[in-house]
C-alpha cells in the first residue's frame, strides 16, 4: 500500500511533529510504501539548516519513510502576515510537488497547518486515493480565537474550506474527545469520525533516576518544569508571577524549555520581576527531554484562557505522566477529567498564580502525595496515552 502523509512540520522539529511522525514510523511496515511531504526545518526559529538554502526542494530517507521536503517561506513563529506567507508557500510547493508524485492508496493529512488541506485534497482527486484529515487542533477556530482573524469575509473563507475538508475526507481523526464534540455539533456523519489521542512511548518515556546536578540543580532542589511551545495558546506569563510568589521558598525552581513567540517576552518578564527561580532553556532533543522531565519534581501545563485551547490535550501531558510526573494544570475538557479521576494532578483556574502556587506548594510539602500521584500517573499513561492504543487504532483506520 503506498501512503502520502502531509504535514508542513516533520522531523528534525521538535514538538509539533511527533503525532505524524509515530504516525510515518509505524505505517511504513514491509508491504507499505510511506512518503512524507513536508516543508523545510525552519519552525520555530525561522533559521533554516544551511543544508536547504538556495533549494526548492530535497529528497531524503529516513529509515524506511522517504521524505520530500519543497519550499516554504522561512520566519521565525510570531507575526501573522509572515506566518500566513510561510503557510502559503508551503501549501503553493507540496501542490506542485502532488502533481508529480505517483499514484497513492492513502493520503493523510495533519492539520494544522490548516492550509496543508489544500495540498491533500489535490493529492488524493489527482491519485484518486482515500482521503484522511488529521485535526490536531480546530482551525480557523484557534485562530479567530486568538485574534489572528477578525475579517468576515476571510472567516468566511476559510469555514467554507473547513468544511470542504470535512465533506471530501474518507475518515477524520481528532486528537480530542473535544474536537470530536465538534465535528458532530458541526454535522459531520459520526461513521467518518475517529478518535485518535495524542501517545506517548512508554517504554522511552518512563520513570528513571537522572542526575539533575549535571544540569546546574541542587539534589535537594523541587523542580517544576514546563517542556513545550512557548506561544500564545499558552499563559506562561502566570507561571513567572507563580515563581513570583513561590521565591521565598528557595528550593522550588521553574525550569521552561523550549522555544515559541512568546520566549523573549517571558525572558523579560522573568528579568522585570528578578524571579532568580526561573531558570530557561533552549528546545531540546527528544531523549534530553525525557532527562529532564525524569529529573524534574512537577510536569506544568498552563493553558491560555481559550476554549480550543483548554479543551486540547498536549503531547506534554503524557510526556509527564509516562515519566510518573504529577501534573498541575490550568486546563478543562478531557485532560482534566483524566487527571482529577486518576488522582494524577492537581487543577488551578486559569490565570490565578496563587492558586497555582498554592498547587505546588501542596505538592511540595507532601512527599506522600507528590509520589502517589506520580504513580497513578504513569499507570493511566499505560492505560490510556500508551502508543500500543494508538497503533491499534491506527491499524483499523488504515485497514
Amino acid at each position: 500500500m503506498k501512503i502520502l502523509l502531509i504535514t508542513q512540520w516533520y522531523k528534525p522539529i521538535k514538538g509539533a511533529v511527533k503525532r505524524m511522525a509515530r504516525i510515518a514510523d509505524h505505517l511504513s511496515k514491509p508491504g507499505n510504501e510511506v512518503t512524507v511531504l513536508t516543508g523545510f526545518p525552519s519552525y520555530p526559529t525561522g533559521i533554516l539548516p544551511k543544508t536547504y538554502t538556495w533549494k526548492l526542494w530535497a529528497s531524503e530517507k529516513d529509515k524506511k519513510v522517504n521524505i520530500l521536503r519543497t519550499y516554504e517561506y522561512p520566519t521565525p513563529n510570531k507575526g501573522v502576515i509572515k506566518r500566513l506567507l510561510n503557510y502559503f508557500s508551503f501549501t503553493v510547493s507540496a501542490s506542485l510537488a502532488a502533481l508529480f508524485l505517483p499514484p497513492q492508496d492513502v493520503v493523510i493529512v495533519s492539520s494544522p497547518s490548516f492550509f496543508a488541506g489544500i495540498a491533500g485534497l489535490i493529492a488524493a482527486k489527482l491519485k484518486k486515493s482515500q482521503f484522511i484529515f488529521d485535526i490536531r487542533d480546530l482551525w480557523p477556530d484557534s485562530a479567530i480565537e486568538l485574534g489572528f482573524l477578525k475579517s468576515k469575509w476571510q472567516i468566511k473563507l476559510l469555514e467554507t474550506l473547513e468544511k470542504t475538508y470535512y465533506r471530501r475526507a474518507n475518515k477524520i481523526t481528532t486528537a480530542t474527545p473535544g474536537i470530536k464534540r465538534h465535528l458532530l455539533a458541526e454535522k459531520v456523519p459520526p461513521e467518518k469520525l475517529v478518535l485518535l489521542l495524542n501517545s506517548v512511548n512508554t517504554e522511552k518515556f518512563k520513570p528513571q533516576k537522572v542526575s539533575r546536578e549535571k544540569y546546574g540543580f541542587k539534589k535537594d532542589d523541587f523542580i517544576v518544569c514546563y517542556v513545550g511551545n512557548h506561544g500564545r495558546l499558552y499563559d506562561l506569563q502566570n507561571i513567572i508571577k507563580t515563581a513570583l510568589i513561590l521565591k521565598i521558598f528557595p528550593k522550588i525552581k521553574f525550569l521552561f524549555v523550549g522555544e515559541g513567540e512568546e520566549k523573549e517576552n517571558l525572558i523579560k518578564l522573568a528579568q522585570k520581576l528578578k524571579t532568580r527561580n526561573v531558570i530557561f532553556l533552549p528546545e531540546k532533543p527528544n531523549d534530553e527531554i525525557i532527562k529532564i522531565v525524569n529529573f524534574s519534581d512537577v510536569g506544568l501545563i498552563s493553558l491560555a484562557n481559550i476554549k480550543v485551547s483548554q479543551e486540547s490535550m498536549p503531547v506534554k501531558a503524557s510526556e509527564y505522566l509516562g515519566c510518573g510526573k504529577p501534573v498541575v494544570a490550568s486546563i478543562s475538557g478531557d485532560m482534566k477529567k483524566y487527571l482529577i479521576d486518576h488522582q494524577a494532578g492537581l487543577i488551578y483556574p486559569t490565570g490565578s498564580a496563587q492558586k497555582a502556587a498554592e498547587a505546588i506548594l501542596k505538592l511540595y510539602h507532601n512527599p506522600k502525595l507528590l509520589k502517589k500521584m506520580g504513580l497513578n500517573g504513569r499507570k493511566l499513561a499505560l492505560e490510556v496515552f500508551s502508543d500500543k492504543n494508538f497503533y491499534k487504532i491506527l491499524d483499523q483506520l488504515k485497514d
